[in-house]
């Protein structure tokens, strides 16, 4: 595997966070808003699956950091 500067993946890290957070958002806004989900145990689903994303992106950026791969 090509091993990346510290600097390129830091940005492509940071930037997975916010490609996830706008996913989020625009998932709330639009989609739970089309299939009525908002203020509903409808979504709690989509919660877990995201959030579970959140932590396995943050746990692969934090172990290339600390793994000397760089």
């Amino acid at each position: 595997m090509q091993k990346l500067k510290p600097s390129t993946f830091f940005l492509t890290w940071i930037f997975g966070f916010f490609a996830l957070l706008s996913f989020d958002l625009f998932v709330e806004a639009f989609v739970f808003e089309w299939l009525e989900w908002n203020g509903t145990n409808k979504n709690d689903w989509f919660f877990v699956l995201w959030w579970g994303l959140v932590v396995t992106w943050a746990l692969y950026g934090l172990s290339y950091f600390n793994s000397g791969r760089m």
